[in-house]
């Protein structure tokens, strides 16, 4: 179903951990990140379906949500990695929780940014799932590159066309393809992704929440879950919005470097 891309870098013997980007990313945007955790671990970045040159073969079930997720443990056992760390952003986040979920003896630690765990009514998945069918009408419209910086515009990204690498962000989002992109919004937004919160808060092992300060929308769901699991760390990161990983890299690998001692 898929023809994975993905990125190996450091020491096959060091511990492994694995990068999943947001939407509309690549595995490039841990490329600063990896540069400072590949003395000591073993660092997986793959590019998600829809996104980057990774391929999905056949019919578009693999660009689902659970399809995915499944995808991503046969990509990891196909590499011989039988626990690893996990770490996901916005749209990798939502992925990278429903695998700590889903496959718990898979993943020794679980870094979340940025994500939320699901929208818990049908009402409110279906109100997505029609804001999303927007969102896709406006990428095929518009050309990708006044659509990503539009995207930026976005509330939950304040302040981040001021970081003095935005260039280089927005050029990373122009390797995708927009027919891609759509697809990946339409069966793998939040609206298609079951709830996960109340499987969250039976969850045994530890969860580190980074979120940015700036962003008001996360701040405010990353609290929420922080009072209603007991498993969450939570760290609000300040003088950033929704990308912590890209606006404060060394900030970023401090807290994961704590968080997996």
């Amino acid at each position: 179903m898929y023809r994975w891309y993905y990125t190996l870098t450091g020491d096959r013997h060091l511990p492994p951990i694995v990068f999943l980007h947001g939407w509309m990313g690549n595995c490039d945007d841990y490329v600063e990140v990896i540069e400072l955790l590949r003395s000591r671990f073993y660092c997986i970045a793959i590019d998600l379906p829809g996104h980057g040159k990774t391929e999905v073969i056949g019919d578009n079930r693999g660009y689902e949500f659970v399809n995915t997720a499944v995808g991503i443990i046969q990509l990891l056992d196909s590499l011989n990695i039988n626990r690893c760390i996990i770490c996901g952003y916005s749209f990798g986040g939502r992925l990278a929780l429903y695998l700590a979920l889903e496959f718990p003896d898979k993943f020794d630690r679980v870094i979340l940014e940025s994500t939320s765990p699901g929208l818990p009514t049908v009402t409110a998945r279906e109100e997505r799932i029609i804001n999303d069918r927007r969102i896709i009408q406006e990428l095929r419209s518009t050309k990708l590159a006044d659509f990503v910086i539009n995207w930026y515009r976005n509330p939950i990204f304040i302040g981040i066309e001021q970081h003095p690498n935005f260039p280089k962000l927005i050029q990373r989002r122009l390797v995708n393809q927009p027919d891609n992109l759509a697809k990946s919004l339409k069966y793998a937004g939040l609206g298609k992704q079951p709830y996960l919160g109340d499987r969250l808060r039976a969850y045994d092992n530890s969860i580190l929440l980074i979120v940015g300060g700036e962003d008001e929308k996360f701040v405010a769901i990353a609290q929420t879950l922080d009072r209603n699991c007991l498993n969450i760390r939570l760290a609000i990161t300040p003088n950033c919005s929704h990308n912590v990983h890209f606006q404060a890299p060394a900030l970023w690998t401090n807290l994961l470097l704590e968080y997996c001692q």
